[in-house]
């Protein structure tokens, strides 16, 4: 049984997660050790070791980070570790088999039905290019009632002009990048065209 002493309290190490725990306090000793120097740690904030060690509880190695940041870095590096150690190669089999499975497709089926709704939710939104107000489901990218607006807002704003050099006056001129136009006027088109 391994054990680690702060401020004369024992932690002693849950073998299933490598953290200290306290059982008299009901704490962990990495929030333990925080909030001696610190403070009191704030509502939606969790403390990270900076090394990685959950063994490692001293101070300097102890960081306050706001909850969803912490476990989004977490998932992050948990995603890299399951690449580089194959863990992705050796189950990808396993859980297609799993999803194509009876069980598999009676999970996703009831898991459609529990978020349909939140899945094809329709709100109001007013189109960036026309102005006009329609309904959509919600995509996060609701910005154009139809692809007729949106390409009228893009050729508009210039979002897609690059720059070309005319081969045969040589001068530079603006045009959208999905143009086929090689020449910067009707002129040097009928040249080139000429040969």
């Amino acid at each position: 049984m391994k054990r680690q002493c702060f401020n004369g309290l024992y932690f002693t190490r849950d073998d299933k997660t490598g953290y200290y725990l306290n059982s008299t306090i009901r704490e962990r000793m990495h929030r333990y050790v925080w909030e001696f120097h610190n403070g009191k740690i704030p509502v939606g904030y969790e403390i990270h070791h900076k090394d990685h060690d959950v063994a490692n509880n001293n101070i300097d190695n102890l960081e306050l980070l706001p909850a969803r940041e912490h476990r989004k870095y977490h998932s992050k590096i948990q995603g890299i570790k399951n690449v580089e150690n194959g863990h992705l190669d050796r189950i990808r089999d396993m859980t297609k088999e799993w999803h194509a499975s009876e069980k598999g497709l009676e999970w996703h089926r009831k898991h459609y039905e529990r978020t349909k709704n939140k899945l094809h939710a329709k709100r109001n939104f007013v189109c960036e290019f026309c102005k006009n107000e329609f309904e959509a489901e919600i995509t996060g990218n609701n910005r154009f009632c139809s692809n007729k607006c949106k390409s009228a807002w893009r050729r508009m704003s210039g979002v897609d002009d690059e720059e070309r050099e005319c081969p045969i006056c040589g001068r530079y001129f603006t045009v959208n990048k999905y143009s086929k136009t090689r020449t910067c006027s009707r002129v040097c088109g009928a040249k080139l065209r000429q040969g």
